[in-house]
């Protein structure tokens, strides 16, 4: 902890420092576990929507699917996830992701995702962590 009031003239505040360089590894490494385990999930279940025939080629349900599974856990603006994705190869290649979509294209895929659908992966997430004793710090965080 380092004491600012000398630089901003705050009133002896303290101001925690943070190894940033750890953090964004952790967080790195937490974005890599849901999303395989959000994979696993979502590839054994059925389509969350159907195609349409005509137009262009749209993005994978499956891979928008669980590009918005991370912007809900992660409490991510569209704008952020996609910057995410677009500087993360790692998450390209999990996802399989030739072109990675714009923040609009994220949101309609959001508002296509039926809730049943959402609730049901949300319980089976939820289950296959508590099976295996191991949580995610947000989940920490979200229960205190």
């Amino acid at each position: 902890m380092f004491l600012y009031n000398h630089l901003y003239g705050w009133d002896a505040k303290m101001v925690r420092a943070y190894n940033w360089k750890k953090l964004n590894k952790i967080k790195e490494n937490e974005f890599e576990i849901l999303l395989r385990e959000g994979m696993k999930i979502v590839n054994e279940s059925k389509e969350p929507w159907s195609e349409k025939q005509y137009g262009r080629r749209p993005y994978p349900s499956k891979a928008m699917l669980n590009i918005c599974l991370l912007k809900v856990y992660f409490r991510m603006p569209y704008r952020d996830i996609e910057s995410f994705i677009r500087s993360n190869q790692t998450i390209q290649t999990m996802l399989d992701l030739e072109h990675v979509p714009d923040h609009n294209t994220i949101q309609r895929a959001m508002a296509k995702i039926p809730m049943d659908y959402l609730e049901d992966l949300n319980q089976k997430l939820v289950f296959n962590f508590k099976k295996r004793r191991q949580t995610l710090p947000l989940m920490q965080q979200d229960s205190a």
